[in-house]
């Protein structure tokens, strides 16, 4: 909790969301998650190939930190890229937290060692603990921790999950000043969300990336070979297949990596269940119905892969391989079909 005792740390779903909905609720404005991360116009799919054996990164997200939501609230936010813990400290004199991009490979509490990085994660800091520390409230974890300045210092600034990397970024949140109808500012949301994730403008992203994703996986076994340092999922290092890294680290971004499981397709549903029941418009329930099945898909192969872990032969790793293919494929028919629903609405 800060010195004003305003900021209550909470759980929560997608780091992003749950990191702004904290900081609202410290300015006494209690959303919900779903609702800031579907108004927000984040979500979708991107897809980042990366070169040799590195692992390619997906994420079921567009746009990091669109801050769409804060708009539609009145929230003016102000963005800093403070590179020193005192500047950090600085700023939580006159806010009861600060949200900030971290590569969440770097925080020490997560085991991760720096050995798979992913650079699109956020907390919120809430106090200083002396001069050499912070208090961190991480909704991924059930109360706050503590991190040292230097090892905040090194996951802001990290370079390690490109084209993710944080790079200092720091965002210091208002108080609302109205609340969003979402029967009017919803269907706009809704109508981004489709002309994003169908007409997305780039093949790494939307449905394209999808389709990418399935292309790409299928040449792992020759593009991710050999043996590669790794974390196990009891936070050990470990020598493993560069392929099986490369699946553990799609497990991880489908289901651990502050999607809230399924690759936020349960989250998306959720959204739309709420429009269906404040605008009476049942086309909305079909489509959060379509994205809770791809939900299940996503979350099926993350569970597979998680469960796989660094240990398994290459065989099998390649029949986890042509999982992968078929879930983005089978997946992609999903979305594409609620998506093209959604925009007759």
């Amino acid at each position: 909790m800060s010195a004003t005792g305003r900021y209550v740390h909470r759980r929560g779903i997608h780091c992003e969301s749950a990191c702004q909905c904290a900081v609202l609720a410290a300015g006494g404005y209690e959303v919900e998650e779903e609702i800031v991360f579907g108004l927000d116009g984040g979500f979708g799919f991107s897809f980042f190939p990366a070169n040799g054996d590195a692992p390619d990164i997906a994420v079921g997200k567009q746009t990091i930190m669109p801050l769409r939501a804060s708009r539609l609230m009145g929230v003016e936010v102000a963005t800093h890229a403070p590179k020193s813990g005192a500047g950090l400290a600085k700023l939580l004199e006159s806010a009861p937290a600060v949200m900030t991009r971290v590569d969440l490979g770097l925080l020490p509490y997560w085991g991760l060692d720096g050995r798979s990085s992913f650079g699109g994660y956020f907390v919120n800091v809430v106090r200083p603990l002396g001069s050499d520390a912070f208090e961190v409230s991480d909704p991924a974890f059930d109360e706050p921790v503590a991190v040292s300045a230097a090892e905040l210092q090194a996951a802001r600034s990290s370079r390690n999950s490109p084209p993710l990397n944080p790079d200092w970024r720091v965002y210091v949140f208002g108080a609302p000043r109205r609340t969003p109808q979402l029967d009017l500012v919803g269907p706009v949301a809704v109508r981004n969300l489709c002309r994003e994730m169908l007409r997305p403008g780039s093949r790494q992203a939307g449905i394209p990336g999808m389709k990418l994703l399935a292309t790409t996986a299928v040449t792992w076994p020759q593009s991710k070979r050999g043996e590669v340092e790794d974390v196990d999922s009891a936070g050990r290092a470990v020598r493993t297949d560069a392929l099986a890294r490369q699946l553990l680290h799609l497990g991880r971004q489908i289901e651990s990596f502050g999607t809230g499981g399924g690759l936020f397709r349960p989250m998306i549903g959720r959204f739309l269940t709420r429009m269906a029941d404040s605008t009476g418009d049942a086309r909305y329930a079909d489509a959060a119905g379509r994205f809770l099945d791809s939900g299940r898909l996503w979350s099926n192969l993350g569970s597979a892969l998680l469960t796989a872990g660094t240990a398994t032969a290459r065989d099998d790793l390649k029949t986890l391989v042509d999982a992968v293919a078929d879930t983005a494929r089978s997946a992609m028919d999903v979305e594409k079909r609620a998506l093209t629903a959604l925009t007759t609405l």
